[in-house]
């Protein structure tokens, strides 16, 4: 069995909810950064000392590796939803998501990158994100 195919209509149903993940993944990315600027930190004044259970600083650099591994985990699960939408999770950093779908009778990306209404471009799957093109009205109303 291959990828699941979307029409147009079907992957519009799912911005939603993948425009919520990206949020999920802003936050996640966040929360990192200010996690390994304080790891850092520690580490700079400690160097491997700050592993040790005599240092006084050790118990709030565990909390923070504690920290730094529940949003590893809370990253996967964010990963695993796109996944189980059967979508094509092409970039976090840009917010870029293809579906399969159909345009001219030829199986395509249906193309959407965070911050568009609606999925209204497609590229070949050889073409990728530069390739895009307009959606023709028929297949929208699909």
């Amino acid at each position: 069995m291959g990828p699941r195919v979307f029409t147009v209509r079907e992957a519009n149903a799912l911005i939603p909810r993948i425009a919520q993940c990206f949020i999920e993944f802003d936050g996640i990315r966040d929360r990192l950064r200010r996690v390994k600027a304080k790891i850092d930190v520690l580490e700079m004044l400690w160097a491997d000392e700050v592993q040790s259970e005599s240092n006084p600083d050790n118990r709030e650099y565990r909390h923070y590796v504690e920290e730094v591994e529940k949003s590893k985990q809370a990253y996967e699960a964010v990963t695993r939803r796109l996944v189980e939408m059967e979508v094509v999770l092409k970039s976090v950093d840009t917010g870029l998501i293809d579906f399969y779908g159909v345009v001219e009778s030829r199986l395509v990306f249906l193309c959407w990158k965070r911050g568009e209404k609606a999925v209204d471009w497609y590229h070949h799957l050889e073409d990728g994100y530069p390739g895009r093109r307009e959606i023709p009205a028929e297949c929208r109303a699909e």
